[in-house]
């Protein structure tokens, strides 16, 4: 005899789980109390895939500046000018830090591309953007690390106190080209130091002269002048030394390195600021993807041991920012949602194995019930 088929399903086992209608609604419908427990047991197992890539990109690790300051740091980088102009300090200090490009007409606003205050200006803002990074720290000690903080102009709400803050971005070639060389390091840190009040916004610029095109200076070497078509080459002896002794420390905003950078000697008037090799500085601060790229190809290829301990760090860096991606967050959802069905089913297997089994046996009890009031009323 045939198993009876309840509306809605299908005899065959695999079916089953595919012809319902609506997943939840069934499971509340034909279980009850027991469908929700199974369901939240299997989402807790499901959704620990989508748990942990959350932990990995965003509470793994405390932020650099959160800790010096002893309490929550709230970052907002890359903001619009119309944007910034509407924060509020709140209960705390707001720090605006904002940068500035020369240009034929003076100094001005360096805002991000799509920032509607752009328009109607003669220059476009694209030609001097390249991957600048705003940095924060506490100010009074030298051995704390620079925080990164984003791409400027940037808001971060700070507790009341003094502050230094550093601007890099990427060295301007020896020419006008884009493709010229650098006979400089390939990345330029401009420092600079504010005091913030609690409950008060503190709007911060910070110039950047050695810029690349438009107006920004070029560097060059101590004691050397380029020659016409041959840029002089830096001596960095002491600065592969220092590197291949460099403290690396991963950090939400990339790794923490801590090495010799050469000393930028500037002037008043910024046309003929030099670099000096071999007066180097430690400042330890945070370097994203970018940063560390840049210096890796910018190394001589014969100094293997400094390009090797970089690749590393390159390759860890572009698997995190993969992770962050939309992508990964919808197929560890989408998974999360599957597997969410398929275990409740897998625990409620037991008991819809009792409920199939009990159509049977009832279909024979009144079939045996119908054959036995039929033989009694036909014997009498």
């Amino acid at each position: 005899m045939g198993n009876v088929v309840q509306p809605g399903t299908s005899s065959s086992g695999g079916s089953w789980r595919r012809s319902q209608p609506f997943f939840v609604s069934h499971v509340l419908r034909q279980y009850g109390f027991r469908g929700v427990v199974a369901m939240l047991v299997a989402a807790a197992v499901a959704f620990v895939p989508l748990a942990i890539l959350v932990w990995f990109n965003v509470f793994r690790m405390t932020s650099i500046i959160s800790v010096q300051c002893g309490q929550s740091v709230v970052v907002k980088p890359g903001r619009f000018e119309q944007e910034s102009d509407q924060d509020q300090p709140g209960d705390t200090a707001l720090l605006q830090i904002r940068c500035e490009v020369p240009t034929s007409n003076g100094w001005r606003d360096l805002l991000r591309d799509d920032d509607p205050a752009l328009r109607g200006r003669e220059i476009g803002n694209s030609v001097y953007v390249r991957d600048e990074r705003v940095y924060l720290r506490k100010a009074g000690n030298l051995k704390l690390p620079f925080g990164l903080l984003g791409r400027p102009p940037v808001s971060v709400w700070v507790p009341a106190g003094d502050y230094e803050i550093a601007v890099v971005h990427d060295s301007p070639p020896d020419r006008s080209l884009i493709d010229s060389p650098r006979t400089g390091f390939p990345l330029v840190t401009t420092f600079d130091s504010c005091t913030v009040k609690a409950r008060e916004k503190t709007v911060f610029a910070i110039p950047l002269p050695h810029h690349h095109w438009g107006n920004g200076m070029p560097l060059s070497l101590v004691g050397q002048t380029p020659e016409r078509f041959e840029a002089p080459q830096p001596k960095l002896d002491s600065l592969i030394k220092s590197l291949k002794k460099a403290i690396v420390i991963p950090t939400p905003g990339g790794y923490l390195l801590d090495f010799g950078e050469p000393t930028v000697m500037h002037t008043e008037d910024h046309r003929d600021c030099t670099v000096d090799f071999e007066d180097l500085h430690s400042v330890a601060r945070e370097w994203n993807r970018h940063q560390i790229v840049t210096l890796k190809r910018w190394l001589p290829k014969e100094e293997e041991v400094a390009t090797n301990m970089l690749s590393p760090l390159v390759a860890d860096l572009s698997r995190r920012e993969y992770l962050e991606g939309w992508f990964c967050y919808a197929m560890a959802g989408l998974a999360g949602l599957v597997l969410t069905k398929w275990g409740t089913l897998a625990i409620l297997e037991p008991y819809r194995r009792r409920e199939t089994l009990a159509g049977p046996m009832k279909l024979c009890v009144l079939i045996f019930l119908v054959s036995a009031a039929g033989w009694w009323i036909a014997a009498t």
